[in-house]
């Protein structure tokens, strides 16, 4: 027998997109923990890193289901894929401030990237043009913005975009936000599902 699970689009949320990024979550803070307590430091790093890609992917691919399934929360207007992420873009705020950022479109490079390793088609309009731009290194201390990134510095996945260096954490926070705010759902604290 054959069992067919099809997620709608709600689910598809709370049950694929939120779970992995919070499994990526877990997996920087077991990595802060291996640096500050010791412990596999560089298992810690594959699995963020890993868990951070998978995050990227789910996250990114989200608008091809709510393209797919067009819920009645859609604008008209918005046909496509492309035109859905559009839409997202217009809500992506810099860690819930007033501050626009392109946060949606840097994660489809990151996850591109991480996907085909080298990407060579649309480069002259990609942040992320490379796998090797999204890299887990020793720290990150003063190469962000106030309140991105983890607290001292600590390893992290940073991606190293042409527009600058940002920590994963923060572009995935910012896209998940700029979904809910899309949607209509209350944003939870900063890091909760």
């Amino acid at each position: 027998m054959v069992i067919i699970v099809r997620l709608e689009w709600e689910l598809h949320f709370f049950e694929i997109v939120i779970p992995a990024w919070q499994a990526y979550l877990r997996a920087e803070d077991a990595l802060t923990h291996a640096l500050n307590h010791g412990g596999p430091v560089d298992r810690t790093r594959y699995d963020a890193f890993r868990e951070g890609g998978a995050a990227a992917f789910y996250l990114h691919h989200y608008a091809d289901i709510i393209a797919a399934e067009r819920p009645v929360f859609l604008p008209a207007h918005v046909k496509d894929v492309r035109k859905v992420r559009e839409w997202i873009a217009m809500n992506c705020r810099m860690m819930r401030s007033d501050k626009h950022v392109s946060d949606v479109a840097l994660l489809g490079d990151v996850a591109d990237a991480l996907k085909h390793s080298q990407l060579t088609k649309r480069i002259e309009e990609r942040e992320v043009v490379a796998r090797g731009a999204v890299i887990v290194i020793a720290s990150g201390m003063g190469m962000f913005g106030f309140g991105e990134g983890k607290f001292g510095g600590a390893d992290q996945v940073i991606v190293f975009a042409n527009s600058g260096a940002r920590p994963l954490t923060t572009i995935l926070q910012n896209v998940i936000d700029a979904w809910r705010r899309s949607i209509g759902w209350d944003l939870p604290a900063v890091g909760e599902a």
